[in-house]
């Protein structure tokens, strides 16, 4: 019995990884339990590759992080003491358990988000941060994901990432020699046939194929070189694709991309020798502040590209730094005369990074987190790197700022992501909330950027002492982990899991069967109220409950008292509204699964029955009636934990619901799981 964990940010990039891994093996057998409430076990004979294994899979949801405790020791304080630095986290961690220890073998990230704008970077600084700890990283991408329109969700025009993205992770394998990549899979939506966007792109490129046999060979401790070669050639296979026919006045076409893949120079010396475009950041009158327009006057005459004119970093070459420096203080007599003068350095080529980065309220914008992390795998070289801001600064930062940057760092995630890999941070800046209403600064950051990048290598192996699979303290995440366990694994022969959607989860998708068809909405509203309702955490489809379809619609939370007013309402408003749009995909479902298709018609609201329901700790609990007066909800989950499962008694509201708890008593015979 060999012993592996999967480490994710919730139980569905748990089951996503563990859905990979049994896909690979096919299993002989398959036996799932708890061995704690929070902990799902998996326990799988199989033959693989001529070896005979049996494998026993924990998943554990819910990280240590928000300052947390959750459990008994932090799987990220491994990654920290080999390097990495940023607030930034992957969705799983796959682990393996031998002799009282636990060692980090990969590491998982999943987005079905729009990939395009600066969407596509925003994960880059987990792709960084974790890579630079020498743990291997894969990103998969869902290809494509269409743009919809926020009133009728009809599709808009379909957006890709920008090839230097994909590059990036090429780039930065290379440099750590550390296997980095994306992993792009095959969305609902593709259809080359629909799309003549999509007419070159070689579907051989998708690499769930390769995913899966990274994932079961690296838990065997086999050889992976050649499938890591070959998922980092359909790396740059879509890079090549994403840059056919590019504007050589603007990006780099897909012979340089195919040149600088085949040189020994870096990217920052090739773009020195062979860029035909100049770096120049398109900012609206509205976002210019202070004497920013300026400042791009002058980078427009002393810039090189970097790939595109579309990212917001560039290049100030060697040469041209002194003139750079010059004109910054012409514009800004009161920067510091020394900080100038280390900007006009002739030893190190300049990478300038322009940056909003905050929203009007102050709040950072969370994709830009990884632009400077972006700037760095795309360069990886001997550079120096420059941080404009220009968008508005919470007064008390700023002060923090200028006093004590470290502690500004350590205590938000985006300022450390610009602290610690910049040398020089200028900013001309509305600020708020504070006695000015606007400020200008230059900061030398070297010597806190050399104290992030030089951190002690602790433990090359990444290995720390195995820790308990129960966790010290229960949280939403074990709710939703026992509500998911109930109705996917317990009751999954009389339903249908149609949305599970935990804290940290994508958005991705919900999905109802009906007439032996699955029909799907894709790319959810994030803003509940933008769909006039609440989103769920679960939706759960039982078919022979009722003479129609019944959708159990379920919000869980920690605490009862943690529910939102009329929640029970907005629960089944959602799928109401939802079900006025024309769902995104379909496929046929029963008696076989197949191929996505285009969805051309709505959906009856009126084909199902609807239930909403609230799920909730049995020691956070108000009185029944309270929970039912305030949140309007049909029925209530109320969950107790126990040594190896759940008590769960179901409060009913109606004949309705009496009915559906009647019918889930009936149904749930384990260990496990009491039902009451």
């Amino acid at each position: 019995m060999r012993t592996f964990r999967i480490h994710g940010d919730n139980i569905v990039e748990c089951e996503r990884i563990a859905r990979l891994i049994r896909e690979e093996i096919n299993p002989e057998s398959f036996v799932t339990s708890l061995i704690s409430p929070s902990t799902i076990n998996i326990q799988m004979s199989f033959t693989y590759q001529d070896l005979e294994q049996t494998w026993c899979l924990e998943l554990l949801p819910g990280f240590n992080k928000s300052g947390r405790h959750r459990w008994q020791e932090n799987i990220f304080d491994i990654l920290k003491a080999n390097g990495s630095f940023l607030d930034e986290t992957p969705d799983a961690i796959i682990t393996k358990v031998e002799n009282e220890n636990e060692t980090i073998l990969f590491a998982v990230e999943f987005c079905s988000a729009l990939q395009a704008g600066n969407q596509a970077w925003q994960r880059s600084g987990r792709a960084f941060s974790t890579g630079r700890a020498g743990c291997p990283y894969l990103y998969i991408v869902d290809f494509v994901k269409y743009e919809l329109d926020s009133r009728t969700r009809a599709r808009k025009a379909l957006r890709f990432p920008n090839p230097a993205v994909p590059y990036s992770y090429i780039n930065f394998t290379k440099n750590t020699e550390n296997f980095v990549a994306q992993v792009y899979v095959k969305s609902e939506e593709f259809d080359k046939s629909r799309d003549i966007s999509l007419a070159n792109f070689n579907e051989e490129d998708f690499g769930e194929k390769e995913l899966k046999e990274y994932i079961v060979c690296k838990m065997l401790d086999m050889d992976t070189s050649e499938v890591e070669e070959i998922l980092l050639r359909k790396n740059m296979n879509v890079v090549l694709f994403l840059s056919n026919g590019s504007n050589p006045n603007t990006n780099f076409t897909q012979q340089q991309w195919i040149d600088l893949y085949n040189s020994p120079l870096d990217i920052i010396d090739f773009a020195n020798e062979n860029s035909t475009f100049n770096f120049h950041k398109t900012i609206t009158a509205r976002g210019h502040h202070g004497k920013s327009e300026d400042v791009l006057t002058l980078i427009d005459g002393v810039s090189i590209g970097l790939a595109s004119r579309d990212l917001p970093f560039g290049i100030i070459p060697t040469n041209q730094r002194p003139i750079f420096a010059r004109g910054l203080k012409l514009l800004y007599p009161e920067f510091d005369e020394e900080t100038i003068n280390l900007i006009a350095a002739t030893d190190k080529h300049l990478v300038l990074c322009l940056i909003k980065g905050f929203k009007p309220r102050g709040d950072d914008n969370r994709p830009d987190r990884g632009l400077l992390p972006l700037a760095t795998m795309l360069s990886a070289s001997d550079v120096d790197v420059m941080t404009y801001l220009y968008g508005p600064i919470i007064y008390n930062n700023y002060i923090r700022l200028l006093n004590a940057p470290q502690r500004l760092a350590n205590a938000n995630g985006f300022w450390k992501s610009i602290l610690a890999l910049s040398n020089f941070v200028a900013l001309d800046v509305p600020i708020l909330s504070g006695p000015i209403s606007d400020a200008c600064a230059l900061m030398n950051t070297t010597e806190l950027k050399n104290e992030y990048s030089t951190r002690n290598i602790l433990n090359e192996n990444l290995v720390q002492a195995v820790f308990s699979s129960v966790p010290t303290e229960y949280h939403e995440d074990d709710v939703d982990t026992g509500i998911h366990f109930l109705f996917s694994h317990i009751l999954n022969g009389y339903c249908f899991e149609g949305m599970c959607n935990p804290p940290g989860g994508d958005w991705s998708g919900f999905s109802v069967i009906l007439n032996n068809k699955e029909y799907r909405w894709l790319s959810l509203p994030r803003v509940s109220s933008d769909i006039e309702g609440k989103r769920p955490d679960h939706i759960i489809e039982l078919f022979d409950v009722f003479e129609k379809p019944l959708l159990l619609s379920i919000e869980s939370k920690e605490k009862s008292s943690d529910l939102e007013t009329d929640v029970g309402l907005g629960l089944k408003n959602y799928i109401y509204s939802l079900m006025n749009y024309i769902p995104n995909v379909e496929r046929n479902y029963i008696p076989s699964v197949g191929n996505w298709e285009r969805s051309h018609q709505n959906l009856e609201f009126s084909s199902f029955e609807t239930i909403s329901a609230a799920a909730y700790l049995k020691n956070t609990a108000q009185r029944n009636d309270i929970v039912f007066d305030h949140s309007n909800c049909d029925m209530l989950f109320i969950l107790e934990p126990r040594e190896c499962g759940w008590n769960i008694e179901i409060v009913t509201s109606s004949r309705k619901t009496e009915i559906l708890k009647s019918y889930l008593l009936g149904r749930t015979y384990t260990p496990y799981i009491t039902l009451s």
